[in-house]
């Protein structure tokens, strides 16, 4: 009887044993099947960066854009100068590739000084984090824009 009995526990445990491993196994695949599935946020189409054009802002940093449909081309993005000028970006087209690529309008004066200005109207290609580092540079999407309309 206690043979029995130890075969018995010995079977609990690893009944309990091998259920914890699969908790932890399926809790690791859902973790990083919604991880995977984060990449699919971000800025939704029609949303617009608004740069208000305001005098004396720092030149910090600049981001290297292709040009749409002109493989092999490009410009550079300078929130400096897009403020200084001012101007604006609005989302187009988003592919979902990983990373997530945004096809966007500019609208404005220049996005920088020199040869690489993109001029005052350009269609874009950016990554989301080239794409959320100038909208927090602006303000946000859609920041302090009055809709018109119904």
């Amino acid at each position: 009887m206690s043979r029995s009995r130890r075969a018995h526990a010995d079977d609990t445990v690893w009944t309990v044993v091998l259920t914890l491993v699969a908790g932890g196994l399926l809790a690791l695949a859902t973790g990083l099947c919604a991880f995977s599935e984060l990449e699919r946020f971000g800025p939704s189409l029609g949303n617009i960066v608004v740069f208000r054009a305001v005098a004396g802002a720092t030149e910090w940093w600049h981001i290297d854009a292709k040009i749409a449909d002109v493989p092999g081309h490009g410009c550079v993005l300078s929130p400096a100068v897009m403020s200084s000028g001012g101007g604006s970006l609005i989302i187009e087209a988003r592919r979902l590739s990983s990373p997530p690529v945004y096809r966007v309008h500019w609208a404005g004066r220049h996005t920088s000084t020199g040869a690489n200005d993109c001029g005052a109207s350009a269609d874009l290609v950016l990554s989301r984090s080239e794409l959320m580092r100038l909208a927090d540079v602006a303000g946000g999407f859609n920041a302090n824009l009055r809709m018109v309309g119904p």
